[in-house]
Formats: structure tokens, C-alpha cells, sequence
């Protein structure tokens, strides 16, 4: 379980033998005022919470420390990888965070690959970076042609979809926050390719 910052600083100030009428008469806080932040109920400004870490002995960071996840490297091609049967395949770039902000993942998609049919729209922001090929994003009412080294950053309230119009594989980094599901993910990049489904590569015309 989660220890909140209220219970961090009670607990504290137990440790060091303090009353809340004694921590209160150190910072010039009142001690109900100081009760409302131990039971949650009141957040202290930054600066008041500065002043009760001086006054306890430590640093601001201590109230958070249990709440920072460590570093984690996923190294080079030892990304969980999802396939599907129209030969995109996704890598994810992250580990699988509980206090994760965003989701990182790496696609490749065959030419004719295409997400068209599943746009939605969702509270969010994408990020997408093509490293190779052609990405052709539609975001509402506009569409945009990505070569390789171009990004886009949209907000995701509004209708979106991909296709690859390219005549080779295209390699696109994405980064969504917040981040989706690992079942959402997949459904999200199950998407058709216009070939298989006896549509016409834009190119081919």
C-alpha cells in the first residue's frame, strides 16, 4: 500500500518525539492546520512543506523517496513484441510501470498496413517519430505525409488513423500518454492491410 505523504510526515514526527503543538511552534503553523495535512485532508504549499522537512530534520525529497520507481534499461531487441496477422509488429520500449506517464512502443507496418477502420477518439496526446519509409497521419479534417525523420504531436480527443502508402516497410517510434493497455495496444495496431482486404495501395494507381 501506498504510504501518502500525511502518514509520512506523522509518522516523522512521532520518530523524533514531536507533538503537533511543538512541530506547529517550530514553522509558526497552527496544529489543527498541520492535523488536516497528517490525515490528508489539506496538500502544503511547497514552501510550507519545506519548512516541516527543516523543522523534522530532512530533506523535501524524503517525503517522496518510496514513490520514485528505479531505472530500468530494456536493452536493444528484448522489447516485448507483439504480432498480428497483417505483419505489423510492435516493440515495446518501456517496462510495464505501475506509475507509468506515458507508453513508448516501436512499430514496423508492411506497405498497404493501415489503422483505418479503428479510429476513436480518447483523452491523450501521441507522439509519433518515423526513423524509416512513409507514414501518411490523418488527424481530424488534415492528413500529413512523414518521410522519415518527421514527427507529429496531436491531441487524441480528436479522430485519428494511420496507413503506410510507402512502397517498403515503415518504422515509426510512438509515444502515448496516458498510456493504454497492453489488450488496448493490441487492438489498436490489429489493424488491416488494404492489399489483403482486396483494397488499392494508393500507389498502386
Amino acid at each position: 500500500m501506498q504510504t501518502t505523504l500525511g502518514k509520512r510526515i506523522r509518522a516523522l514526527r512521532h520518530e523524533r518525539g514531536l507533538t503537533l503543538a511543538q512541530l506547529g511552534q517550530r514553522i509558526t503553523l497552527s496544529a489543527s492546520y498541520l492535523s488536516q495535512i497528517e490525515r490528508d485532508v489539506t496538500m502544503p504549499s511547497l514552501s510550507r512543506l519545506t519548512a516541516i522537512a527543516d523543522a523534522l530534520g530532512v530533506e523535501v525529497g524524503y517525503f517522496f523517496e518510496d514513490d520514485v520507481s528505479a531505472p530500468y534499461v530494456v536493452r536493444a531487441n528484448q522489447g516485448q513484441r507483439l504480432e498480428n496477422e497483417s505483419g505489423i509488429i510492435v516493440e515495446l520500449l518501456a517496462a510495464n510501470l505501475p506509475d507509468r506517464k506515458l507508453q513508448p512502443y516501436c512499430m514496423v507496418c508492411p506497405p498497404g498496413a493501415s489503422s483505418e477502420g479503428w479510429s476513436t477518439t480518447h483523452p491523450g496526446e501521441e507522439v509519433g517519430f518515423v526513423l524509416k519509409g512513409q507514414l501518411t497521419v490523418a488527424v481530424g479534417e488534415e492528413t500529413f505525409v512523414l518521410e522519415a525523420g518527421d514527427s507529429i504531436h496531436y491531441q487524441t480527443l480528436q479522430p485519428h488513423s494511420w496507413r503506410n502508402e510507402g512502397d517498403e516497410e515503415c518504422i515509426v517510434v510512438w509515444i502515448v500518454s496516458p498510456p493504454v493497455s497492453e489488450a488496448e495496444l493490441e487492438a489498436k495496431t490489429r489493424c488491416r492491410t488494404l492489399r489483403e482486404e482486396g483494397g488499392e495501395n494508393p500507389k498502386d494507381n
